[in-house]
């Protein structure tokens, strides 16, 4: 089985979610992720559309790894890795901080079920071992 089209079409996935919420977020700083009711600070926002131009050039990525996997796959373990640890980094929010609300409880989720799918069938399409 070629699972390549498989890995293509995800990170073209990945990459449709990350342009449009990085530009939702750039555009229209915290009161444009879901949950956010009222205003932050603006060291909040300041720092939200900060890294929302990061998770746009993120997305940027994935599609230009995906319009050429064939040449570009070194990057695919890689973008798994950075989409994994992402949901780390919100699991330690959600622990540190509290619950961000539904929405993002399953962002978390696919963070950490996606990145290993798209590792794994990595490892089978070039007959890997796991690290």
């Amino acid at each position: 089985m070629d699972t390549q089209p498989i890995i293509k079409y995800m990170l073209y996935a990945i990459a449709i979610v990350a342009l449009l919420t990085g530009l939702n977020v750039i555009i229209g700083g915290a009161t444009a992720i879901p949950g956010v009711t009222t205003a932050v600070e603006a060291s909040v926002d300041n720092e939200l559309r900060f890294f929302a131009v990061f998770w746009l050039a993120y997305g940027g990525f994935c599609l230009w790894v995906a319009n050429n996997l064939s040449e570009r796959q070194q990057f695919v373990a890689f973008i798994a890795l950075v989409f994994f640890l992402a949901g780390m980094a919100r699991l330690g929010s959600t622990l540190l901080v509290g619950n961000p609300g539904n929405v993002l409880l399953g962002a978390m989720v696919v963070e950490f079920i996606l990145p290993i799918a798209i590792y794994f069938i990595y490892l089978r399409k070039n007959k890997l071992k796991p690290l």
